[in-house]
């Protein structure tokens, strides 16, 4: 009689990380809609998209120092959320709805501009503020281990 082939292992998939694999990652690009609709849209909607944003990448450092208590993952965690969801994204939308309000007068034409940027934008951005903290914090961060 034959052996029974041993049972399957399979690894366990990785922790579902809230904050990056879920919809409410679309939180933190909550501002770049405020941008898009700021000269339409009342200044509570326009900052209030701020505070989503910014709530949310509080929330995203603080559960990265939280897995494990490392002050340096939280601290990169908090930069390049600020930086890769809300400062540059923010600034490259009001940028690019300013544009499309020069070009036409129809407020809804810049307004959609600026939301048809945001999914085009993303990931050139998310890569160009990891080069950048690569570059600069990681390292200060993140000292390679001596031997």
């Amino acid at each position: 009689m034959a052996d029974a082939p041993p049972p399957a292992t399979t690894a366990a998939p990785p922790p579902v990380d809230v904050y990056r694999d879920t919809p409410l990652r679309f939180a933190g690009y909550a501002n770049e809609v405020g941008e898009s609709f700021k000269h339409m849209a009342p200044r509570w909607f326009y900052y209030g998209s701020y505070v989503v944003s910014s709530l949310y990448v509080a929330a995203d450092a603080k559960d990265k120092y939280d897995r494990d208590g490392d002050v340096a993952k939280g601290a990169d965690a908090l930069v390049w959320q600020a930086l890769a969801s809300v400062i540059v994204p923010g600034f490259v939308v009001n940028r690019v709805v300013a544009a499309a309000r020069l070009a036409t007068k129809l407020p809804m034409t810049a307004t959609v501009a600026g939301l048809a940027s945001i999914p085009i934008i993303i990931k050139p951005i998310d890569h160009a503020v990891d080069l950048g903290l690569d570059a600069t914090l990681r390292p200060w961060l993140f000292p390679p281990k001596a031997d």
